[in-house]
C-alpha cells in the first residue's frame, strides 16, 4: 500500500488527479488573482506579465508538493484551499467587487 490505506493503483489514480489537473487549477487560480494582491507598478497599473512568468514557477512548486508528500489528504485541502481562495479573489476582481 502507498500513502494511505487503499489499494496502489487507486492511490496512483488519487495521486494523478491531485497533481495533474488539481495542480493546474490550482495554479491559474493563483495566477489570475496575482494582480490583485500584487503591488501596482509605477505607473499605477497592475503587473500582468508578472504572473505570466511566475506560472511554470507555482506549477512547479505545487506539483513537487502533490507528488513528494507523504500526507495526500493535507495535499489536496492546500490544494483546495488555494484554489478557493485565490479562485474567489480573482472573482471578486472581474466582479469589482476587489478595488
Amino acid at each position: 500500500m502507498t500513502y494511505f490505506d487503499v489499494p496502489p493503483r487507486r492511490a496512483s489514480l488519487i495521486l494523478w488527479g491531485l497533481a495533474g489537473p488539481g495542480v493546474l487549477l490550482a495554479a491559474s487560480s493563483i495566477m489570475a488573482a496575482m494582480p490583485l494582491w500584487w503591488p501596482r507598478g509605477a505607473g499605477g497599473i497592475d503587473h500582468l506579465i508578472v504572473p505570466l512568468l511566475v506560472f511554470p514557477a507555482i506549477w512547479a512548486v505545487l506539483f513537487f508538493y502533490v507528488v513528494l508528500t507523504r500526507n495526500v489528504v493535507r495535499a489536496a485541502a492546500v490544494l483546495a484551499g488555494l484554489t478557493a481562495l485565490n479562485g474567489g479573489l480573482a472573482m471578486m476582481g472581474a466582479w469589482g467587487i476587489w478595488p
